[in-house]
């Protein structure tokens, strides 16, 4: 049933992946860079850093898309990885990147202290990102057994 969608609804699909990974990553960095206590240096670094994301990412899924409608085989079993990975990413990050922000400045202001870890954050990461591997590994193996 997942993989009976034709090679252009999964182009849509990934297509659209695409835009909701920019617009999430967009989304962490603004709302990295717009609390107090940022240093001015980041929003300048985020600038360009976007300037260079803008171009690179819509090349890098142009390339991925490309190859896959190239392959011989029918495109959705990596149009679905490339669609799961690129919606996951932002689904993990956003959430907890005030913490992150919080925990990166600290390591600044103080270097001489030990990089610690939070362990919300890395469990957030852990759940999100492995049940996105998980449940698209499940999905793969399902489709392939023609359940």
């Amino acid at each position: 049933m997942l993989f009976s969608i034709p090679g252009t609804g999964w182009l849509l699909i990934a297509a659209v992946a695409t835009v909701v990974f920019m617009v999430g990553m967009r989304a962490l960095v603004i709302g990295a860079t717009s609390g107090d206590g940022v240093p001015g240096t980041w929003k300048e670094q985020g600038r360009q850093g976007m300037r260079a994301f803008y171009v690179v990412t819509p090349a890098f899924a142009a390339i991925v898309l490309g190859a896959s409608v190239l392959r011989s085989d029918p495109p959705s079993t990596i149009l679905f990885l490339y669609s799961t990975s690129f919606v996951a990413i932002p689904v993990a990050l956003l959430p907890v990147r005030g913490r992150m922000v919080r925990l990166h400045i600290a390591r600044q202001e103080d270097p001489d202290v030990a990089p610690r870890s939070d362990w919300v954050v890395t469990l957030w990461l852990v759940f999100v990102l492995g049940t996105a591997c998980l449940g698209s590994t499940a999905a793969l193996l399902v489709s392939m057994r023609g359940a």
